[in-house]
This record gives C-alpha cells, sequence and structure tokens, in this order.
C-alpha cells in the first residue's frame, strides 16, 4: 500500500484495505496489524481501528482484541451486495449532477491527466486522476450524505496487477463518455453509463477471484 497524501479519514483508510482485499493485496488469513498499517499508510491508529471495524461489520474482516485482524474469504453476496449499492449511488450522482449543471471543464482536465498517466505506465498516479473525477461528480450532487456514503464504499484498482494497463484505458473511456454525457446534460445516458463503468469494475473482480478460486 502507498501513503495516503490527501483527505486522511477512516473512509479513505476504508477504501485503501478493501481494496487491497478485493483486488487480492491481502490473501484470506493474512493477518493486518494496526500499527503497521498506520505507518505504512501515513496515518495515526484511530482511523485504522475505525476501519478494522468497518470492514468486520462488513465481513471482510475477523477482528481480534489484540489489535489485529484476520482476511476472511470473500462471499460472492458481498461482491455482488457492495457492487450492488456502489451502482445505485453513482447512478444518483451522476442524475443530481446533471440536474444541478456540473462544470465539466475540471473533468476533462482529470481525463487527459489519466491519459498522461497511463502513457506513463503510471497507474498510480491514474488511481488519483480517477478518484478525482467521481469526487467531481459526488460533490456536484449536492447530496452530502449521498457524497459521504458513496465514498466510504469507494474502491479502486491496484496499480500492481498484470492487467491494470489494459483496465485503465477501458476505464478512461468510460470516464470521457461520462463525462460528455454530463456536459449535454443527458441524465439517462449520464446514468446508465455510470452504472455500466461500475458494473465494468464489479466483473473484474470477480473474474480475478474465480480465477484465484
Amino acid at each position: 500500500m502507498r501513503a495516503l497524501t490527501n483527505n486522511l479519514t477512516k473512509d479513505r483508510v476504508v477504501a485503501e484495505l478493501r481494496k487491497e482485499i478485493l483486488y487480492g493485496g491481502y490473501e484470506p488469513g493474512d493477518t493486518l496489524y494496526q500499527e503497521r498499517i498506520a505507518d505504512e499508510l501515513g496515518v495515526s491508529r484511530l482511523p485504522v481501528r475505525e476501519a478494522f471495524q468497518i470492514l468486520h461489520n462488513e465481513g471482510l474482516i475477523t477482528v481480534k482484541p489484540n489489535k489485529v485482524a484476520y482476511v476472511n474469504e470473500i462471499s460472492a453476496d458481498f461482491l455482488r451486495d457492495h457492487f450492488a449499492v456502489r451502482a445505485l449511488m453513482e447512478k444518483e450522482a451522476a442524475r443530481l449532477a446533471c440536474l444541478n449543471g456540473i462544470d465539466t471543464a475540471p473533468l476533462y482536465e482529470e481525463y487527459m491527466k489519466a491519459e498522461e498517466a497511463i502513457k506513463r505506465s503510471d497507474f498510480s498516479a491514474f488511481d488519483d486522476c480517477n478518484h478525482a473525477i467521481h469526487t467531481m461528480i459526488w460533490e456536484a450532487s449536492g447530496n452530502v450524505v449521498l457524497e459521504r456514503m458513496i465514498s466510504s464504499i469507494w474502491n479502486t484498482m491496484i496499480s500492481s496487477e498484470e492487467s491494470a494497463a489494459e483496465y485503465a484505458i477501458a476505464s478512461n473511456q468510460d470516464h470521457l463518455e461520462i463525462i460528455q454525457a454530463l456536459e449535454h446534460k443527458d441524465t439517462e445516458l449520464a446514468m446508465a453509463l455510470s452504472e455500466a463503468h461500475v458494473r465494468r469494475s464489479y466483473e473484474r473482480i470477480k473474474k480475478k477471484i474465480d480465477k484465484n478460486g
């Protein structure tokens, strides 16, 4: 895992840990230590402890009293439900962003930065652009509760995966199409594209888990 450089909250810690679990950075049975993770992410132990509890409630890890946790097997039900909820919230954020008239200029800027990152094979930088694009749409929804909820279940790609380049190219093409739909205030298209974008992430993780299983 890489150190978090912004938004140092438990939500970002949760997202980072969830990403590592879903994409295979951690394997079932691996031990997670609060202090070690806090050091790796450059945060205090408090958001890590809070993140452990959230992931424990989701069934992804089992927390023990001695400040350690163990990674659980990922259930098909969790995976399906997690991405179904994400899709619903991303669609609603896109709908509200269209209604509110989002400024797409910053979105295009992040899209272009992401393209340059892909050319450099800098998938860590792509992750940052990816998150920035989604965050701008969430913020443009004008619904603070929705923004907070979707941020809390956010997970993105892992940069060390062999298929990272292929995924990043397809993902950023999705971003372009979503931005164009938002620019033209095509609510139905923006919602449909946002749902398909999340579905792509679900299929990618499901395929990886099925392969490893």
